[in-house]
């Protein structure tokens, strides 16, 4: 009612409100505009930084599992494993096993022994690779292959420490282990916070 005699009093204010209504309308389709344009970005954002966090994380683990399998191939030439059946009537009958570790990704054992002659195979492994293995990490004295899950070795292994009546540190060497997790977690969150600051 106001405004239709506003309207017949001003003759120009029915055009004033109507241009004044399609600039507030205009201004309104563009804020929505541009905040669709906004959670696009997001949007988009949040998907290349997701791809590039499953990038770097399957990346680093293809990385270590390619170092521990040349790791794997180098120390089988150097030191090739026997079988389950001369390591224990070779060694663990003779009570001279301190620890087995086991990699279950291999099927193969790295056993550290406990007597004399675990020096004398160390000076042969070392004159071997021509280096000194305690200057970075203790090579394994022995090795040895089994086809079989970790639970049934660690089971013969178990059995076999009775038999003997010799004690024996059973451990597995999984992959990833807690370090190389640890190493691609970092690198994940490196990333991530590389990604954020650049943004």
């Amino acid at each position: 009612m106001i405004t239709r005699v506003l309207t017949q009093s001003f003759p120009h204010f029915g055009k004033w409100t109507s241009i004044r209504l399609s600039s507030q309308q205009l201004n309104s389709a563009k804020t929505e505009a541009f905040r669709q344009k906004t959670d696009k970005a997001k949007v988009r954002r949040a998907y290349a930084l997701g791809g590039c966090l499953m990038f770097i994380w399957i990346s680093t683990h293809g990385i270590l599992l390619y170092r521990r399998r040349s790791e794997h191939r180098n120390l089988n030439k150097k030191l090739p494993p026997i079988s389950w059946e001369q390591f224990e009537n070779d060694y663990l009958a003779t009570g001279e096993v301190k620890d087995i570790i086991f990699q279950p990704h291999f099927g193969t054992a790295n056993v550290y022994l406990s007597s004399a002659r675990e020096q004398q195979l160390k000076k042969s492994f070392a004159d071997l690779v021509h280096a000194t293995p305690d200057k970075f990490s203790r090579p394994p004295d022995v090795r040895f292959y089994l086809d079989a899950s970790a639970e049934d070795v660690e089971s013969l292994v178990t059995t076999a420490s009775k038999k003997y009546k010799h004690h024996v540190d059973f451990e597995l060497d999984q992959f990833p282990s807690y370090r190389e997790l640890s190493f691609i977690i970092g690198s994940s969150l490196f990333v991530l916070a590389a990604i954020t600051m650049a943004k």
